[in-house]
């Protein structure tokens, strides 16, 4: 049987830069993108020809006898040889015996086959490749040539053979430049350096005309070039002859002397070539970095950052570089002026308080993960003494992405998002494909993470970063990605929360059976430190904890206990807050007749600087239960875990009265079962209908795992939340299309429910919430007058930066709730700011400003060496009245050795005070390392008196009155450090590794 297919195509002519000369597409077919037209190819005494490849779409035959072929004629007019023939393909089981072979017709006829070479197939994709000889002609500039894949031998009747991906090439006869790079970039010298180093590349040429010429090439504005890398200017000429230049290496650099910047401003300069009537382009681009200013804290000479990704995976490198990006904490970017790289800080190596654009320097192991290069275990990790300063992006074009590497970069062409579909930024890390085929990805521990996206073209910024040989754009915030508008309040993942001292802060977090030995993290050491860190690292004035085992009820503060440690680790952190808690006596089976004293408690830890307890208890301990879904009444509340109630006077430091708040805690009953799910919706109706009944007109911030979203149930889809009493204006409303809110509460963690976020490790559903009665989001009119207003300013979703956090700390992220108190009446002084900072000299300069004041007499400048006890130092007249910005400052020139504690009392005429917040000064800051150790640690502190260490739990293991302290023997882990001087007492955390 025998099908002709005829198929005729002209050449096309596709450049390739590479340092030698590569042969020119004639044919090309994937078969996907493009395949030949309807009755193109012949089929001799085959059948069922059909459209398989090797993976998706192709060309097939079957039935293949002896002599049976598969013929492509193609012309070769403007190309010479030798040519190149090659495809993948595979076959069935029954074809693997099959011989065949490759052949190409010489002269004019399209006749005269000669055999290029024989192959076999198996069932697996392979790729078959032959050439013609290199002095063969008979192929050159022939519009008849033919191309036959023929059977030599095998069974009869036999094979399913098929054909992907075929390409056949040639070299071009016209005159032709080829340089073997199509752009340079990165060409980079700090500012004011007298060296700039060059990179080179090859330049080559064929079937040049005439004979013999020159090619001329042109540097563009601030590049110049050379042919030996000595002597460099903006023109250049290359003599050839015989049609052709040989493979000629050519060097480009930036012009010394120019400010920094980039270069060109945005995108790239051409650098032209052009002679033997050929022509072509190299792109250029590069720029100039600011010296790095500051010291060297890591006591060793940095190497540039292009020299230490160039190094051997497994050496120790230092570098130094300016922060572009932090990201979740533990990767964080860097940049000089040669590249950038990551710096995977797993151990929390890095100083306080890290921004992008402070210089930083780092030592470290260049290791590679998922092919990016980074510097890990880290061994130092400090801030220069250079001022911050921000990286400007470099504007790079698409095809240059994976150039830069580690870079802090911005696309010079507008793109969009074309998958996956929709309008905001997923909740959780998400690749996202751009227009232009780039992919941009969007970490949750952005804010970028629950976005809405841009509506219009955009230029994207970000940090080049690689996965698996795949260089992606990764965007540090809604700034990066034009056109974003934030999630309201945060996001599905922020690390921190900017925090402030006037306003109330309130965490909500379930901390996965703290303190018992049977459930939760394995490693009870491990998670109690972990959330000890994350709880420091929010300093919440509030934290609503939930799932706490390890409890002494006579001694709440007990070090032993794991609810004690994190007192203890949070007032060692804030010495001047004293922060002080409680746990609910009501927990799961706590009624039974032999409780389990490590079962699952809901608890509150405050700072009493700035709450009073009032009164506390745990709720619905007298609720009347009846019908209970189970028929077991004592499962009400998750068989006994009831709400708990914590009532205080909170007075900010801006405040000048106390405000009554309820803080209510809990933790529902969890399962997605129909069982678990009526039980939730019982326990929340008897809760919402007490507090209705008996604090309708009290401010109520309401928090915990509610073990349900809001948007829909985690017990199926389209199910209404258990929560729907809080929810709706109708409280037993079984209708989720239910547009009618409660108008006595709010859920603020409800954005996140609607933008698809998390807050747990495993599950897809926002379970921990947190809930505002109304009198906190409008102004109460009646009861008590301490404060008129209490708003809610805010509400992030944390993602804490601890390394193998779901294993080794707890399955639940954090919620933080930031609150404003405003007063009845207006203070005389609204406060702007108070800051201070030591000098050179050794002296504290203190500064302060205020946006507006009425009958301001004075402020008085007190200093504390406790936080606690504040002395007068001076007195610095007021404006008086005013309603524009005033600033103010004092100069501190005696301040104590250790931690200085300031604050203003700020008086009016008539001997009215109001004190702001206190800020604190370090004089004679102390050194403690090596930290992590493997023996010995060392303070290094003037008038040192004595050395205690302790470990976390709060027992004191060795002291000493030197400078040092033996860890040797001890096991690996953290413990206290204790250090005393003449005039301060301070503590340190310490790793024994």
């Amino acid at each position: 049987m025998n099908k002709l297919l005829q198929f005729f195509v002209t050449a096309f002519f596709l450049s390739c830069y590479f340092q030698s000369f590569a042969q020119d597409s004639i044919l090309s077919y994937d078969f996907t993108t493009k395949s030949p037209a309807a009755g193109s190819w012949t089929a001799s005494g085959l059948s069922s020809i059909g459209k398989n490849g090797c993976t998706g779409d192709g060309y097939s035959a079957q039935s293949w006898d002896p002599g049976d072929y598969i013929e492509i004629a193609a012309s070769t007019s403007g190309f010479t040889g030798p040519f190149t023939i090659s495809f993948n393909s595979r076959t069935s089981n029954t074809g693997t015996s099959d011989v065949l072979a490759v052949q190409i017709s010489s002269g004019n006829t399209g006749s005269n086959f000669v055999e290029l070479g024989t192959y076999s197939l198996t069932t697996t994709c392979g790729k078959i490749s032959f050439s013609t000889p290199g002095n063969a002609t008979d192929y050159d500039n022939n519009a008849n040539v033919k191309i036959r894949i023929i059977k030599k031998s095998g069974n009869s009747n036999g094979g399913n053979h098929r054909i992907d991906d075929f390409l056949f090439t040639g070299y071009s006869v016209a005159p032709t430049l080829l340089t073997s790079v199509s752009s340079v970039s990165s060409l980079t010298y700090e500012e004011g350096s007298s060296v700039s180093n060059a990179k080179t590349f090859n330049l080559s040429g064929r079937n040049l005309n005439p004979a013999s010429g020159s090619i001329a090439l042109t540097a563009p504005e601030n590049f110049e070039i050379s042919l030996d890398n000595t002597t460099f200017s903006n023109t250049l000429s290359v003599s050839y002859s015989s049609n052709a230049l040989a493979s000629t290496p050519l060097y480009v650099r930036l012009k010394t002397g120019l400010p920094a910047g980039a270069y060109p401003s945005s995108g790239t300069s051409d650098l032209t070539i052009s002679g033997g009537t050929a022509n072509v382009v190299v792109k250029v681009s590069g720029y100039v970095s600011q010296v790095p200013t500051g010291t060297e804290p890591c006591a060793a000479a940095s190497v540039p950052i292009s020299s230490a990704r160039a190094g051997s995976v497994g050496a120790t490198f230092t570098v130094t570089g300016r922060i572009t990006g932090i990201f979740s904490g533990t990767n964080i970017y860097i940049q000089d002026a040669t590249g950038g790289i990551l710096i995977y800080d797993n151990a929390g190596k890095q100083p306080e308080e890290l921004r992008v654009g402070d210089e930083v320097q780092v030592t470290g192991n260049l290791t590679e993960y998922n092919t990016e290069k980074e510097l890990a275990s880290l061994t130092c990790f400090q801030k220069t003494t250079a001022a911050n300063n921000p990286v400007t992006p470099l504007v790079i074009a698409p095809a240059d992405l994976c150039n830069h590497q580690g870079e802090l970069i911005t696309l010079n062409e507008d793109v969009t998002v074309s998958s996956p579909a929709g309008t905001t930024f997923l909740g959780s890390n998400t690749n996202y494909t751009l227009s232009n085929g780039l992919i941009m990805r969007v970490l949750s521990s952005t804010n970028l993470s629950g976005a809405t996206r841009p509506s219009s073209a955009f230029k994207p910024t970000g940090v080049v970063t690689i996965f698996n040989n795949g260089c992606q754009i990764l965007p540090r915030s809604v700034e990066d990605v034009p056109g974003s508008t934030p999630l309201q309040g945060g996001s599905c993942g922020t690390a921190t929360a900017s925090t402030s001292e006037t306003k109330l802060e309130v965490t909500n977090w379930n901390v996965e059976w703290l303190g018992n030995t049977q459930y939760g993290p394995t490693n009870e050491t491990l998670q109690l430190n972990n959330v000890k860190t994350v709880l420091s690292n929010i300093g919440s004035d509030v934290f609503m904890l939930q799932e706490v085992c390890s409890y002494n009820a006579a001694n709440p503060s007990d070090p032993s206990t794991s609810f004690g440690a994190l007192i203890q680790g949070l007032n060692a952190t804030y010495p001047t807050r004293q922060y002080a808690g409680e746990c609910s006596s009501r927990y799961s089976y706590s009624e039974v007749a032999s409780p389990d004293p490590m079962g699952q408690r809901v608890c509150i830890i405050y700072r009493t600087d700035q709450i009073t307890k009032v009164a506390s208890r745990p709720l619905l301990t007298n609720a009347s239960v009846t019908n209970y879904p189970t028929g077991n009444n004592s499962q009400f509340w998750a068989s006994g875990r009831l709400p708990f109630l914590f009532q205080a006077d909170v007075k900010l430091n801006s405040a000048t009265e106390a405000t009554r708040m309820n803080f209510i805690v809990l933790h529902a009953k969890s399962g997605s079962d129909v069982a678990s799910y009526d039980r939730r919706v019982y326990d929340y109706k008897v809760l919402y209908d007490s507090l209705q009944a008996q604090f309708a007109s009290e401010k109520i911030i309401m928090a915990g795992d509610f073990n349900d979203d809001v948007d829909q149930s985690i017990a199926g889809s389209n199910q209404i939340s258990s929560i729907k009493a809080f929810l709706y204006a109708n409280p037993a409303t079984t209708n989720i299309a239910d547009t009618r809110p409660n108008a006595n509460w709010s859920c603020l963690s409800r954005i996140f429910s609607t933008a698809g976020c998390a807050s747990t490790v495993s599950y897809s559903d926002y379970i921990d919430h947190a809930f505002v009665s109304n009198e906190i989001v409008s102004t109460n009119s009646g009861g008590r007058t301490l404060a008129s207003v209490v708003s809610v300013d805010g509400i992030y979703s944390l993602r804490p930066s601890v390394s193998n956090y779901a294993n080794t700390t707890t399955d639940h992220y954090p919620t933080f709730t930031q609150v404003s108190i405003t007063a009845d009446n207006p203070t005389p002084v609204t406060w702007l700011d108070f800051k201070g900072k030591l000098n050179e000299a050794e002296q504290v300069e203190l500064t302060w400003a205020t946006a507006s004041e009425k009958n301001n007499s004075h402020f008085e400048i007190q200093r504390s060496k406790d936080g606690q006890n504040f002395e007068t130092l001076a007195n610095v007249a007021g404006k008086g009245n005013s309603t524009s910005v005033i600033r103010y400052q004092y100069l501190d020139e005696t301040p104590g050795s250790g931690l200085n504690y300031y604050r203003l009392k700020q008086m009016d005429v008539n001997g009215n005070a109001e004190v702001s917040r206190a800020i604190s000064v370090e004089v004679d800051a102390l050194r403690v390392g090596p930290n992590p150790t493997a023996n010995v640690i060392r303070v290094d502190s003037k008038g040192l008196v004595e050395v205690q260490l302790y470990s976390l739990s709060g027992v004191l293991l060795k002291k000493s009155l030197t400078n040092e302290i033996q860890m040797t023997e001890l096991a690996s882990g953290s413990y206290l450090l204790k250090i005393s001087t003449a005039h301060s007492t301070t503590y340190r955390k310490v790793v024994k590794q």
